[in-house]
């Protein structure tokens, strides 16, 4: 008998609760597409994958140097075993360099995603914590929210006004 009353007076004790709970929500794809961090952190991925494509055309030419070698008439069957052999191991290599080349921009870029969501996050409990807001949902995975408080754009200002903030900290 005590179980059940305390779980009645906790399921009353919820609603009441409940019924105090503001809610909002946020188009975090949206967000994280205007957040001016995300542009840094392409143009940082991209100078990266520059980079890492320098890097491994110099092998790429040496396979297209030997590929070609092995089509010489001149070169005896001892010969081009010898240069078959070396281009498949260099392909291997080079295959190898190209997976984790490739293993490296994926990591990072995960890397770079997870901060601009974790700084996302703050600015938008920041934003919540003003509007005196409880809980903050993302828009895309919310089915409904009833009187749920878009804070999309108020957010997307704050943006604007830390850039403009900054620029006019740097000209002083």
């Amino acid at each position: 008998m005590r179980w059940l009353t305390l779980i009645c007076f906790l399921f009353a004790a919820t609603t009441v609760s409940a019924k105090d709970l503001k809610i909002g929500i946020v188009d975090m794809q949206k967000l994280f597409n205007s957040y001016p961090g995300t542009q840094t952190a392409k143009a940082k991925l991209k100078k990266l994958e520059q980079k890492k494509m320098d890097d491994l055309q110099d092998s790429a030419q040496e396979l297209k140097d030997l590929q070609s070698s092995l089509g010489s008439s001149l070169l005896s069957d001892k010969q081009k075993a010898k240069k078959q052999k070396e281009f498949n191991d260099k392909k291997t290599v080079f295959e190898q360099e190209q997976a984790q080349a490739q293993k490296e921009l994926v990591d990072r870029e995960n890397e770079m995603t997870q901060n601009i969501i974790g700084e996302l996050k703050d600015i938008v409990a920041g934003v919540a914590k003003d509007k005196g807001i409880d809980l903050v949902l993302d828009s895309d995975k919310t089915v409904y929210a009833k009187d749920a408080t878009d804070l999309t754009d108020t957010v997307l200002k704050s943006f604007k006004d830390s850039t403009k903030n900054d620029k006019d900290s740097d000209s002083k």
